[in-house]
């Protein structure tokens, strides 16, 4: 078994609707927009808080109010919603709000979904300051070091915003610190000489690790390279295609029907380690949404394919509608093998996993009395996959786009 079967759950087999996913968007967005408060933000859901923190207002995009703001924002501009709610000054608070949390979990403030850099990139499309500017790359520059080496944490994460500077502003720092951070990610790769790869460590709360998937290891750290391919050397973006697909080649695990998955680090599988997860942050799901941006490539192809045909009989998964660990997330991989290989099986699949996901999100919300006001574990994230599945793009939140 590629995947534990316990955590999905089979398809209602309900056929697509643009009305009915317009609609669901449309009530996700009304009950977002009423259940703001400037000052609160938005009430934390219980499956996210965690028992060792206060049940304080979260700013950041992962879990926190950038997130929703920036979701309802994205929507609007795709045309999907209308709202006349002004959020730039809550916008403005956000990078300090968010140090309430950064500061207890002591891996510094500077990340990408977790920190305020996002939460500045947001400041800044909404001022175009240039104090907002200095203080957003005094952030990139200072997390370009970062032990982490993965992108939630780490540099991987943060030049992301780099990547997304140097494509909004004519400013040469930003393509150049771009550029740098990329440098910086390629010289700490080491060689393993046992898989005969190239790879990275991960030193994430005092714990060292290698990790494969899109939250924390390679293919997370490969994706703003393919993503900002444009601003690159042509050969340094070439070199970490082939390290990658090396690593993914050597570590793919198989069933008899060719379809593959990968273990959350090369060496889990030999290690005892329980089945491996399907879903965006480790396993098939999040390895095909990093790379499917990548140039044509025979070899990564055929993983890419054959992983999607995991998630596909793997099925939605119980935890929720969500991005990170949720069928919205998985279905977004089904939509970047439809704009990859233009079949249209592939977008008729994940519109199946959509109107699964928008079941799940109001199934979620009579269970607690109020949806889960968060962009990568909630009903904002499953608006946007939503929205997606209606015009046919694959574009993933914050990431494929800011």
């Amino acid at each position: 078994m590629l995947y534990d079967a316990s955590r999905h759950e089979a398809l209602t087999g309900a056929a697509w609707s643009d009305g009915a996913a317009k609609e669901q968007i449309e009530r996700i967005a009304a009950d977002l927009l009423a259940a703001f408060s400037p000052q609160d933000l938005w009430p934390n859901h219980p499956l996210d808080l965690d028992p060792s923190e206060a049940d304080l207002p979260r700013a950041n995009l992962y879990f926190g109010a950038g997130g929703v703001i920036w979701a309802l924002e994205r929507l609007k501009a795709l045309g999907a919603i209308t709202f006349e709610q002004d959020f730039g000054p809550t916008i403005a608070t956000l990078p300090e709000r968010s140090h309430v949390f950064t500061d207890e979990w002591g891996m510094g403030q500077t990340s990408w979904l977790m920190g305020e850099t996002g939460l500045l990139l947001q400041h800044w499309q909404h001022d175009r300051s240039d104090a907002v500017a200095d203080a957003l790359y005094a952030n990139v520059q200072a997390n370009l070091h970062h032990p982490a080496l993965e992108s939630l944490l780490g540099s991987p994460g943060s030049m992301l915003a780099a990547l997304f500077m140097a494509e909004a502003s004519d400013d040469a720092r930003w393509p150049a610190l771009f550029r740098q951070a990329v440098q910086i990610v390629w010289d700490s790769m080491t060689f393993d000489a046992e898989l005969g790869v190239w790879q990275w460590t991960q030193d994430l709360y005092g714990r060292k690790s290698q990790y494969l998937g899109a939250a924390h290891g390679v293919v997370g750290n490969v994706f703003p390279v393919l993503r900002g391919a444009h601003l690159l050397p042509p050969d340094l973006v070439q070199g970490y295609l082939e390290r990658t697909v090396a690593i993914l080649a050597r570590t793919a695990l198989r069933d008899a029907q060719g379809r593959v998955n990968w273990p959350t680090t090369p060496y889990a599988a030999q290690n005892g380690a329980k089945l491996p997860l399907v879903q965006d942050c480790h396993g098939a799901p999040g390895i095909i949404c990093r790379l499917a941006g990548a140039p044509a490539h025979a070899e990564l192809d055929e993983l890419l394919s054959a992983a999607g045909e995991l998630v596909w009989a793997a099925g939605p998964l119980i935890k929720g509608p969500g991005l990170c660990h949720g069928t919205a997330g998985n279905g977004y991989a089904l939509l970047k093998l439809y704009r990859r290989s233009d079949d249209e099986q592939w977008l008729e699949r994940a519109r199946a996993f959509a109107m699964h996901a928008a079941l799940q999100g109001e199934q979620m919300a009579a269970k607690y009395g109020r949806r889960r006001y968060t962009l990568w574990n909630g009903d904002p994230g499953l608006a946007l996959f939503l929205q997606s599945c209606r015009d046919a793009d694959a574009a993933f939140p914050t990431l494929d786009c800011f």
